[in-house]
């Protein structure tokens, strides 16, 4: 399962695709960072957000039985400022999982609009193995040994 995920950090703190993460009370690998929120004028809070897509952890693939599909939306043209574009991801409210439009198919105007025909293609949840290699990695960086360089005796 795939969330959207707000992640405050300090600037030495960055994030990275892989990073896994503790929010809300679950465990997420960060798969995608859609935005950062970067804000030079608060000069006392060194603070920066991340808008990313995590997977949470053990969770099942919602995505897998979605294949890339097509469909035609209408705007009025007072929605014209806010046409999607190739590469916008969003969450699907219908079926319950991320998607990315990956192409504009066709454009057609009517006298009460605009017709918009877009290719989407669910965002695919990692397999458990590169998920199992994320937290190898986070491990290893958490949890360094020392070796004991003394003579035993």
């Amino acid at each position: 399962m795939i969330e959207s995920i707000r992640l405050k950090r300090k600037k030495t703190e960055p994030i990275a695709i892989g990073d896994v993460v503790q929010y809300h009370g679950g465990t997420f690998v960060v798969i995608n960072i859609l935005g950062i929120d970067a804000q030079p004028d608060r000069k006392k809070d060194d603070r920066i957000f991340y808008y990313c897509l995590g997977q949470l952890y053990g969770s099942p693939d919602l995505a897998a039985d979605y294949l890339a599909t097509e469909n035609e939306l209408k705007f009025s043209p007072d929605q014209y400022y806010n046409i999607p574009q190739v590469g916008d991801i969003f969450f699907d409210n219908n079926i319950g999982i991320w998607i990315r439009i990956i192409e504009i198919r066709a454009v057609t105007f009517e006298k009460d609009g605009m017709k918009v025909n877009f290719k989407f293609s669910p965002i695919k949840e990692w397999s458990n193995k590169k998920m199992e290699q994320a937290f190898q990695k986070s491990r290893s960086h958490h949890m360094k040994l020392l070796k004991n360089d003394r003579p035993a005796g």
